[in-house]
């Protein structure tokens, strides 16, 4: 046997009982299976003989709290069979509910399986036996109401359809007449979206204004016949920019609606509509299953409403709303329209100097407030209405352009946001990879989702999770772990997975994909998933039945940028105002504090108490501006009595001084400017101002709160990028989970806990164990590469019923082994032997690259004897470790570490090494499926090493 010996490092010599979890950052259960009196769900958990629900609920999470799936059912071509066959699947893994989901199918083999149509007889039917089915499995169901996103169908007419207001600009000189062709306007001003083939557009609006302009000035509307095939314009002396304003009627089509639900979006500006098209649903469906246990919620999925912005008496609304009439303003205000609402660059507009600039930024404000107080009355509220009025919640990913990224949140029964797994590519290498400290998977709207939650007393924050179009087939389960814990760190408390494919068994590898992170039992690493399901469940049930804490509110120049720039599209917003608005909530805490996003409405609506900012039942000490320098003249009002009350107010690098919207803009801004001015001066000692962050914005917060006093209940002894935290409080408990989110580094770090009392405790989410810590608020931990630790402070005292057995030392001197036999057992069920030094990543050999299934190592040991851990190094994928046959354990997340239980002397070591299957995908263009894997390089793959014992 070729052995090598490596030098030792201390941090791998120290191994102490006492902390022996904190610092290997590994479960104790993990390294020493041990016997456990746990019983059931109200069952015996520990020596105390006063119960203890919250950990009961922890032990044994409902069915509520374990992670759902959204289940796509690919082209609606059902059976009976196959729905039970899935359901008991997604039971067996640990999965507590369901998503129903029709979705247009994906391509590849469809088996010649018919496809039903959306509420169709048939449909329904299917519909019924997957909520039997799901019932009798203990499983929840939700529903998409429609199929795709967002709301639409084919049965949609008129008005009823989405509708854009777009133009199309040109320069023109007089004294001429311009004649134009109505059909190239219209094709120049058709958005570049995902359009539905039956849309209607029509020339609604034709007018000349200046070429620039320092005043406002409206513009010189023109007459047209909009029977006409051409437009005449006569154009006087000078140069004009001629604005054709064009209305779009039908213009955008359902992303992968599936048939009966596909067609023409939704016009969500439209009640009547809104109501038509949900009642289609109530009327067909739930009759049908009103003998049947129903559905938790009614899903909404994502609002890309592709910049719709109208609807038939928008004009008139806009006028009552805001008192005055918006239409001179609107040829400076629209634009071409792209992707996702954005705005294409396309023709030639008029110049804005002076005071038109702020003129028609104001304009712009108010067409857009209204644009979301529209939206919010006359959709939102109907939905949520129409969701309750039939007995369910409504659920919902409430943003948008459209959409008040916190507001709409306080309007939805179970509101959701998204948490995305993000695939890059190194070309040098030829290789992909995931990075989580430079790119966080929870989206910018998951705070504000998280803290509408938390302000309106909701219990349970959802997640569109693991959203995965970049990775897919690509992702490990330990990259799960990490996005699925960046959610957490976000506010969510419940996982509802992207997502479960619809596909029978006989459909060829790797099945029915539509998107996703290939959560399937043909995964190879699918035998692991329940495990970090189970790990899931504990967490979320702990979050849901506590409370979030937060002492400090953070305040976004929302009005600013919309002023300036209009609404963002949110999750992804084109641009940030300021650059790192996104950040700040992640500074604040990974520095041992936690915040929620806040808006000018609560700020309006909270009273002030004894220095708090109070809000139902979250209060603030301490409010962060992030460039705020509009707001509302009852919001700074607000602001200087909270200062006046001992709250502290942190304006970073701009302080405000006007106010948004055209109407008396000149009486509010001063109103705003001298409220600012006079809390400055009464509450002098309690307004900071401070400059924005640079490059490092961890330090800078962790600067500004010791110089504005802002006391972190969490002391972090060495922040990092990849180290955060959340505190959640319960009766007599003082609850904090702690992430790392490197793929590759331990973090050493001392936590001390100055506000929390009681008896500290580790609780550990994957087995469901707790365990007593030593006495004190000061507690040293070891995080391993995607470790996670639930710390417990409670008041109560308990002793558990199981010890930890003797424990070894790690023996100073590691040994490197050398010499494998290593095995491919493919997943094409072909194997393949070879003989290696050491273990290698597969992805870096031309021979082994596009392997995919599970990797074998074995080795005959020799005398060993004093060692008595076997360190596998760096592993990309699962590992289980057997000696002589018999297992010790398995790893799928961090250090995989195994205890040899007694000698291992002369016995042979097999290690399992489970794979993705991506490489094996982009090796087989032929497979319908890899499209998914077309570009981008080949993953990390087997064991990287070194393989040591210690």
């Amino acid at each position: 046997m070729k052995e090598s010996i490596n030098t030792p490092s201390n941090s791998r010599r120290k191994f102490l009982k006492s902390g022996m979890y904190l610092a290997t950052g590994i479960p104790v259960m993990q390294i020493f299976p041990v016997k456990a009196s746990i019983t059931g769900r109200f069952g015996k958990t520990d020596s105390n003989s006063d119960s203890d629900l919250l950990y009961e609920a922890f032990l044994n999470p409902p069915a509520a709290a374990k992670p759902f799936v959204r289940w796509w059912w690919n082209g609606n071509k059902l059976s009976k069979t196959e729905i039970l066959r899935e359901l008991d699947v997604m039971r067996d893994a640990g999965i507590g509910g369901v998503e129903i989901n029709p979705i247009a199918f994906p391509g590849g083999d469809d088996m010649n399986i018919p496809t039903l149509t959306w509420l169709s007889p048939e449909w329904i039917e299917m519909v019924k036996i997957a909520l039997k089915g799901a019932e009798e499995r203990g499983i929840i169901c939700d529903i998409i109401v429609g199929s795709g996103w967002p709301f639409g169908a084919e049965t949609l007419e008129g008005d009823d359809r989405s509708q854009l207001l777009t133009l199309t600009g040109k320069k023109v000189s007089g004294k001429s007449k311009v004649t134009l062709k109505i059909e190239d306007i219209i094709n120049d001003a058709k958005p570049h979206v995902n359009a539905n083939k039956g849309a209607d557009y029509e020339l609604y609006a034709v007018a000349l204004a200046p070429v620039s302009m320092d005043r406002f000035e409206s513009p010189d509307w023109q007459s047209f016949d909009p029977k006409s095939e051409i437009l005449e314009v006569n154009v006087p002396e000078g140069e004009f920019i001629l604005y054709s304003l064009v209305k779009c009627t039908g213009f955008q089509a359902v992303i992968n609606g599936a048939p009966g639900a596909g067609g023409p979006v939704l016009n969500h500006y439209n009640k009547e509509a809104t109501e038509k098209f949900l009642n289609r649903m109530s009327d067909t469906l739930f009759p049908r299953i009103k003998d049947i246990k129903g559905f938790r919620a009614l899903f909404c999925d994502s609002m890309e409403l592709e910049g719709a912005n109208w609807c038939p008496d928008f004009l008139s609304e806009f006028r009552r709303r805001r008192g005055y009439d918006i239409k001179p303003y609107l040829p400076f205000i629209l634009f071409k329209v792209g992707g996702m609402g954005a705005r294409v660059e396309s023709g030639e507009i008029t110049v804005l100097t002076g005071e038109a600039i702020e003129t028609v930024a104001r304009a712009r404000y108010d067409f857009y407030t209204t644009c979301m107080e529209i939206i919010t009355d006359r959709f939102l509220v109907t939905y949520t209405k129409w969701c309750n009025r039939h007995g369910f919640k409504s659920r919902m990913q409430p943003y948008g352009n459209e959409f008040h990224p916190l507001e709409a949140s306080l309007q939805i029964d179970i509101p959701e946001c998204e948490t995305w797994m993000w695939g890059h590519t190194n070309k040098e290498e030829n290789s992909m990879y995931t990075d989580f400290i430079h790119e966080n998977s929870a989206t910018n709207v998951n705070k504000f989702v998280s803290s509408a939650a938390h302000l309106s007393g909701k219990k349970i924050v959802s997640c569109e999770e693991i959203t995965n179009t970049s990775f897919v087939f690509r992702t490990t389960l330990e990259q799960v772990k990490i996005c699925g814990d960046q959610s957490n760190l976000s506010g969510v408390n419940h996982s509802i997975l992207h997502g479960f494919n619809y596909t029978p068994m006989e459909v060829p590898f790797p099945g029915w994909i539509r998107y996703g992170t290939f959560f399937n039992e043909r995964n190879p690493w699918w035998k692991y998933f329940p495990q970090w399901a189970a790990g899931k469940a504990r967490l979320s049930s702990l979050l849901q039945e506590t409370e979030a804490f937060a002492d400090i509110a953070v305040l976004h120049p929302l009005a600013d940028m919309w002023t300036i720039h209009g609404p963002q599209r949110d999750p992804f917003p084109r641009l940030q105002y300021p650059s790192y608005q996104y950040k700040i909530w992640e500074a604040i805490h990974k520095n041992g504090c936690a915040c929620d996003y806040t808006c000018e409405s609560i700020i309006q609506k909270s009273t002030v108490k004894n220095g708090f900012l109070v809000y139902g039942k979250r209060k603030y000490s301490t409010l962060i501006l992030l460039e705020v320098e509009t707001m509302q003249p009852a919001t700074a009002k607000s602001l200087e009595k909270f200062a006046a009350s001992g709250g502290k107010i942190i304006l970073v690098a701009k302080e405000p001084h006007k106010a948004p919207g055209l109407v008396n803009h000149r009486e509010n801004d001063k109103k705003v400017k001298e409220t600012t001015a006079s809390m400055k001066r009464i509450s002098s000692g309690r307004i900071f101002t401070v400059e924005s962050p640079k490059d490092d914005i961890i330090s800078w917060f962790g600067d500004i709160s010791k110089q504005c006093g802002i006391k972190p209940y969490m002391i972090i002894d060495k922040p990092c990028s990849a180290v955060s935290q959340i505190r959640h409080r319960a009766e007599g408990k003082d609850i904090f989970f702690i992430a790392n989110s490197s793929q590759d580094k331990s973090f050493k770090l001392n936590l001390t806990f100055p506000q929390s009392k009681g008896n500290p405790q580790l609780w550990d989410a994957e087995t469901g164990h707790r365990r007593a810590l030593p006495a004190g608020n000061s507690i040293n931990i070891d995080l391993q590469p995607a470790g996670s630790q639930i710390i417990v402070f409670d008041e109560k005292p308990f002793r558990p019923l199981t010890d930890l057995p003797d424990d070894f030392p790690f023996n100073p001197e590691p040994l490197v082994i050398n010499g494998w036999t290593m095995r491919l057992e493919h997943i094409n069920n072909t194997s393949k032997t070879m003989e290696i030094d050491a273990p290698f990543d597969l992805s870096k050999n031309e021979a082994t690259r596009s392997f995919a299934g599970t990797i074998v190592y074995e080795k005959r040991l020799g005398d060993i004897s004093g060692y008595h851990y076997l360190d596998l190094g760096k592993v990309y994928g699962e590992s289980e470790v057997f000696i002589d046959g018999t297992a010790s354990g398995n790893r799928w997340y961090g250090r995989h570490l195994y205890n040899l239980t007694g000698d291992a002397s002369g016995k042979l070591l097999q290690i399992k090494v489970t794979t993705t299957v991506g490489n094996f995908l982009k090796s087989t263009p032929e497979n319908h499926a890899s499209h998914w894997v077309k570009h981008g390089g080949w993953v990390p793959c087997g064991i990287a090493g070194p393989v040591s014992l210690l």
